[in-house]
């Protein structure tokens, strides 16, 4: 064996060899560095792991090395007369994940085996040891191996949870394997008839029961189950169907887990929320619209009254808008279905004009030839927008028409009158904007704030030219300026 001996500075070193054991003094105040190397000679025993190392590597024996030990990843001996004590160089194998000496009549397991981070599969079971390392037995007790195997005649474990072969099991005082619930430190253990703790989904008498990692039975509560979640009432029993919960309905499906979205049954139609939650009353999916009635049912291919309002639906549950049943009916933009009188727009030039723009082709028609005026420039066309609207309704206004001065120049002079009272806005109106930055023609209410119009900023609005603004207010949302007045032709 060499040894070397370093002395930097004041600091010194020394070496106390006894065994293999080392002891160090130095002194704690110094600016030491230091350096130890030791070599020493490997000279392997004689023995059944040794020369099964030199046999998978394909060496003499008396040339192994230490290193040869790290190559060994799995060891199968199992039903081998090998008898006597493991050998301590089994705790050389440090990268050894796979170990199995089942029936080989050993006696003795050495501490060192605890040192293998990398082993997670053991089987030392029907061999004739008595007793195991205590620290050996503490993993096992952990269930810090995968598998583990070592149960036999001759060998007793502690009473208490041991993970065995892949499962928890309960050793009593005898090192027999409780196959029944038991109660510990108030805890409650169920096991199965083979002496392993439920973990998991159980059928019991055609019902599920779902037991947690540490053979809890879950009663009386939601739980998680490889994403899904599932509904377990106070005898444990997993619950499917519809359920109410705490005041709340949910629809739990014919495996258990909990429904979500829209969700068909017995051929009528639901909706729950992300969790879980039926809704009932109206629901907003982007532009779409649809109503559940009191009973959670979508409805759908009918007319309803909804708070004192008639709404049509389609035959899929999509809500009607924006459509002319007959010349007197229309489904506004807001799904209300309204009766036209002779005063729902100010004079028949703005309810022709409104009329005119419910069609998604006039729509589209009239935004080309806004482009078309302002020779193929798609922005700023809201003028000549607005005043081909009006060209084709009636009211003549010269092409070249392009701002909102003198737009609005040419609305007085054709009779119309301004009015910021917008409790009195009506289809078909013209709305200005402060600083006179846009002019855009009202459809129609969606609520207090925002009303449905028409414009030729369609690049804002997910490509609608009909669509919805804020009248009121500036709107960050879509970068838009609140309406200050609006035009309405009286005659």
């Amino acid at each position: 064996m060499k040894k070397k001996l370093f002395i930097i500075g004041t600091a010194v070193l020394m070496t106390i060899c006894s065994g293999s054991v080392q002891a160090f003094a130095y002194d704690n105040n110094a600016n030491t560095k230091i350096e130890i190397s030791e070599e020493e000679k490997f000279e392997p025993e004689r023995n059944w792991l040794n020369m099964e190392v030199a046999d998978q590597l394909n060496k003499k024996f008396n040339e192994l090395t230490k290193e040869d030990f790290l190559k060994i990843k799995k060891l199968d001996l199992h039903y081998k007369r090998l008898e006597g004590e493991l050998p301590e160089t089994i705790g050389l194998m440090k990268n050894l994940e796979y170990l199995n000496l089942n029936y080989c009549k050993l006696t003795k397991i050495p501490d060192n085996i605890t040192e293998l981070t990398k082993l997670t599969y053991i089987d030392l079971g029907d061999n004739k040891f008595r007793e195991l390392p205590e620290k050996f037995e503490e993993k096992i007790i952990k269930g810090e191996y995968q598998y583990v195997d070592v149960e036999s005649s001759e060998v007793r474990l502690k009473e208490g949870l041991h993970f065995l072969k892949g499962n928890w099991t309960y050793l009593d005082r005898h090192g027999d394997r409780v196959k029944e619930t038991i109660t510990v430190d108030g805890k409650t253990y169920n096991f199965n008839e083979d002496g392993t703790l439920k973990i998991g989904w159980q059928k019991e008498s055609d019902k599920w029961f779902y037991y947690d990692t540490s053979g809890e039975l879950i009663k009386n509560t939601w739980k998680t189950i490889n994403s899904k979640k599932y509904y377990f009432n106070e005898n444990g029993e997993m619950l499917t169907g519809f359920v109410d919960i705490n005041s709340k309905k949910y629809y739990l499906n014919p495996n258990g887990d909990m429904a979500s979205g829209l969700t068909e049954i017995d051929n009528k139609k639901y909706y729950f929320d992300s969790n879980g939650i039926m809704l009932k009353g109206w629901l907003n999916e982007g532009n779409n619209r649809y109503y559940f009635d009191e009973n959670g049912v979508m409805v759908s291919g009918r007319d309803m009254i909804i708070d004192g309002k008639n709404y049509k639906f389609y035959s899929n549950g999509l809500l009607v808008k924006n459509t002319w049943i007959d010349d007197n009916t229309y489904v506004q933009p807001n799904g209300e279905v309204a009766t036209i009188s002779s005063n729902y727009s100010h004079s028949n030039v703005q309810y022709n004009a409104f009329k005119y723009m419910t069609n998604t082709s006039n729509q589209l028609s009239v935004h080309n030839k806004a482009v078309e005026l302002h020779d193929g420039d798609t922005s700023n066309n809201c003028v000549y927008f607005l005043s081909e609207v009006l060209r084709r309704n009636g009211i003549w206004l010269p092409e070249q028409t392009c701002n909102t001065y003198e737009l609005e120049g040419l609305l007085k002079e054709k009779g119309f009158i301004a009015s910021s009272d917008f409790t009195q806005l009506k289809p078909g109106d013209i709305l200005y904007t402060n600083g006179h930055t846009h002019v855009y023609l009202f459809m129609g209410w969606r609520d207090n704030q925002y009303a449905y119009i028409v414009d030729n900023q369609r690049d804002k609005f997910d490509n609608e030219i009909f669509h919805i603004r804020n009248v009121y207010n500036d709107d960050s949302t879509y970068s838009t300026d609140r309406a200050i007045y609006f035009y309405y032709y009286p005659y």
